[in-house]
């Protein structure tokens, strides 16, 4: 006999991977920033520091504000595992951001997203169970 059953289960969340596009050319962002590639910005985020992974010396700060909307896809993951996937969808509570639609991210020349949250892991655990209703 074969039975569904959802089983809840606790990850170490490691990262959280962006592909989003660029819908505004430069006024979004350059077309050299790192980790654009043509229309879409795909970087991989470390959740706990709010880092940038592979960040290139050099850059310049940016304060990004991309009109996303429902056109993003936001991957989450432990280690090389992806946990949770939100795909072409609107902007979730856990990347900063506004109304859903706007990712907004002031980024140092390292790669660190200054006002990445704090609380990350609780905003994430709803959007989860926002979801799962």
């Amino acid at each position: 006999m074969k039975v569904t059953m959802l089983v809840e289960k606790e990850f170490d969340v490691t990262h959280v991977a962006l592909n989003v596009a660029v819908r505004y050319e430069e006024e979004d962002m350059p077309n050299d920033y790192p980790f654009r590639n043509g229309d879409m910005w795909c970087p991989v985020i470390d959740v706990n520091t709010g880092k940038i992974r592979n960040w290139p010396g050099g850059t310049e700060t940016l304060n990004l504000h991309m009109k996303v909307c429902d056109q993003g896809t936001y991957r989450v993951y432990a280690g090389d595992w992806e946990v949770f996937a939100i795909e072409n969808d609107y902007v979730p509570g856990f990347i900063p951001g506004s109304y859903g639609d706007y990712i907004e991210m002031q980024i140092t020349s390292n790669g660190l997203i200054t006002n990445w949250p704090k609380d990350f892991a609780a905003r994430l655990q709803d959007c989860i169970k926002s979801r799962q209703e």
